[in-house]
């Protein structure tokens, strides 16, 4: 009778291991396969809130190329947890929407350096493009930007390109981003 019972026990232990196993295999793959995902644009979009002009006066210089060098009017922060947006200049007309196409004036840094990638002042060819087709830094802080309204976006790297930057492009990996923005219509 103990003989029987000491089976019927190891036996269990097993079935028990096993089934274990496979739940916490299961669920890991669930798991792997199933990231949890942020929040949708518009619960981001409705925590974005722009401040007005902090004393900076004016975004970007013409007068050089900007690659390169440092971002005018910008002190460089070890990281940014947040979209963050400052109009520097509010505009007039009608405001821009997620579903817009937009030509602006840009210039992006790494906001880590404050070292300048790109910008379109360099080329004297402003960008013009649908706004779903932009980094989500961009499609969640231009909304609301009126035509000649300047805005800086401080944008964290999962809100730019994470860690697939384009191909020299001079943004590191997982880099946060600082565009300086002036808005010249949308659509």
């Amino acid at each position: 009778m103990k003989s029987k019972l000491k089976r019927a026990g190891w036996l269990f232990l097993a079935i028990l291991f096993v089934a274990t196993g496979l739940g916490i295999g299961v669920w890991g793959f669930w798991e792997f396969t199933h990231p949890p995902k942020d929040t949708n644009q518009e619960d981001n979009m409705a925590k974005i809130e722009c401040t007005t002009n902090p004393g900076v006066t004016e975004l970007t210089s013409t007068q050089a190329p900007l690659k390169g060098k440092q971002l005018p009017n910008f002190t460089p922060v070890k990281s940014v947890d947040r979209l963050q947006c400052v109009d520097i200049k509010v505009g007039s007309g009608p405001a821009a929407s997620a579903s817009s196409t937009v030509t602006a004036n840009y210039t992006g840094a790494v906001a880590a350096t404050g070292v300048v990638f790109e910008s379109s002042l360099d080329s004297g060819q402003p960008i013009s493009i649908p706004l779903a087709q932009v980094i989500p830094g961009w499609t969640q802080g231009i909304p609301g930007m009126q035509p000649g309204g300047s805005r800086r976006l401080m944008i964290p790297a999962q809100l730019a390109y994470g860690a697939n930057p384009p191909p020299n492009s001079g943004i590191p990996a997982n880099a946060a981003l600082v565009f300086d923005i002036t808005l010249i219509s949308a659509q």
